[in-house]
């Protein structure tokens, strides 16, 4: 079976015959000015695009598009260290508020520490005070103790002379 995949339409041969001389090469003939055609376009077309692009508001674009990614590379490099020195900032932060914590819960210790110091010293005082009372009230008892001593022993001497002298008295 013949191949249904044609580019031309099927001709009888009695036709063919005669299309083969002239026909055959008008439609080459149409096929290469088709050609040349298709190759100068594109030959012009790449000579307009290339002036184009040669052209000096697409070479300043070019530069101005270059600066611009230059630039925009630049800033993101800087937003990254402004990025990661916000994050030493607050990780910085943070610690230090640990340490506030830290030493805020140390310092109230440490006052409660000297507030119950202060009652004791209170306290000890006081008793100090008592201690001192009951001291002077010893040194009052002692001395006043001492004081009848002395006189209850000068009363004895007095008494044991006189009863000397009445017992010479009466002897003589």
């Amino acid at each position: 079976m013949a191949p249904s995949f044609y580019h031309y339409l099927p001709v009888p041969m009695d036709e063919m015959g005669e299309k083969q001389g002239w026909g055959s090469r008008w439609q080459w003939l149409g096929a290469a000015i088709l050609m040349v055609l298709f190759g100068v376009t594109l030959v012009i077309l790449t000579i307009y695009f290339a002036v184009i692009a040669n052209s000096e508001a697409c070479r300043d674009g070019l530069r101005a598009q270059e600066e611009c990614r230059n630039t925009t590379h630049l800033l993101q490099r800087q937003l990254t260290r402004t990025q990661d020195s916000l994050l030493q900032a607050e990780t910085q932060a943070n610690s230090c508020n640990l340490t506030v914590v830290t030493l805020q819960d140390s310092l109230e210790k440490k006052v409660s520490q000297a507030l119950e110091q202060q009652a004791r010293i209170k306290e000890l005082e006081n008793e100090v005070t008592k201690l001192n009372q009951e001291l002077e009230n010893l040194r009052i008892q002692k001395e006043t103790s001492s004081t009848v001593q002395v006189n209850s022993g000068s009363s004895m001497v007095v008494s044991s002379l006189l009863v000397l002298k009445v017992s010479l008295f009466l002897l003589f």
